[in-house]
């Protein structure tokens, strides 16, 4: 199968896991909800804190680097800039998308490709139980709300690692006050960019971590092979999204 028909079944994948909650919604929404909620703990709040530890390492590490430049640069608040787009328009939903799939994306796909081989998807469809809504559905909004969550998460840790980081690393008054107000200079086209990469990268993650677990058959070898592929796939598909969107942005 080529990349563009793959691709292509990514998408229908995703639509169809999406109208499936506007379809008969009100068919098994407590076992929905209930496992959408579980992927949102295993995916989101689980890796809240490492979300918050890479943020806070990056941020500090930026702070240190700019130090280092800042003597050169007779326009400082040109770094704050640059630091704040860098860090919230660029790192935060890139990194958080990497953070969640290294988790969560071959987890499903695991899951889903165990459940393939032994031939419960099937089950359900014997059942008149469609495995979209019960098993796909969940999945969708989980990885897409620990995404966009998690981005969110890496924000706000970028903030408060700047102001901390403006304490303990000498950078000079004009930088430490950078540091302190680097919140400042967050605009809204970075906030708008930064919300539409997370949210496609969530939509991107569970599509590829549905498709290659769905895909196993017979032959219970091909899960870790369909696990590595998915989890490549993923954040292939994330960072050319994010370039795209950020060349679009411009």
């Amino acid at each position: 199968m080529t990349e563009l028909s793959r691709v292509v079944s990514y998408a229908t994948l995703a639509i169809l896991s999406l109208g499936a909650l506007v379809r008969r919604p009100a068919e098994g929404s407590r076992v929905v909800w209930s496992q959408v909620a579980r992927q949102v703990v295993f995916s989101a709040w689980d890796a809240g804190p490492l979300v918050a530890l890479i943020a806070g390492l990056m941020t500090v590490t930026g702070i240190a680097l700019v130090a280092t430049i800042a003597p050169a640069i007779d326009t400082p608040e040109i770094l704050g800039e640059l630091l704040a787009t860098a860090l919230v328009r660029e790192l935060a939903p890139l990194m958080t998308a990497i953070i969640i799939a290294l988790r969560s994306c071959s987890a499903v796909t695991v899951e889903l490709g165990y459940m393939s081989w032994r031939g419960e998807v099937e089950a359900l469809e014997t059942l008149a139980i469609d495995p979209t809504k019960f098993l796909l559905l969940p999945r969708f909004m989980g990885l897409t709300v620990a995404t966009v969550s998690g981005t969110m998460v890496f924000v706000a840790a970028v903030f408060g690692a700047a102001a901390t980081g403006a304490y303990l690393i000498d950078v000079g008054s004009s930088l430490s006050h950078l540091a302190l107000n680097l919140y400042t200079f967050v605009t809204p086209t970075d906030i708008v960019v930064a919300a539409l990469k997370s949210l496609s990268f969530g939509v991107i993650i569970a599509s590829v971590a549905c498709y290659h677990g769905l895909s196993v058959r017979r032959d219970i070898t091909q899960v870790p092979r369909r696990t590595t592929r998915a989890l490549v796939e993923a954040l292939v598909h994330c960072t050319v999204v994010n370039v795209a969107i950020t060349l679009i942005a411009l």
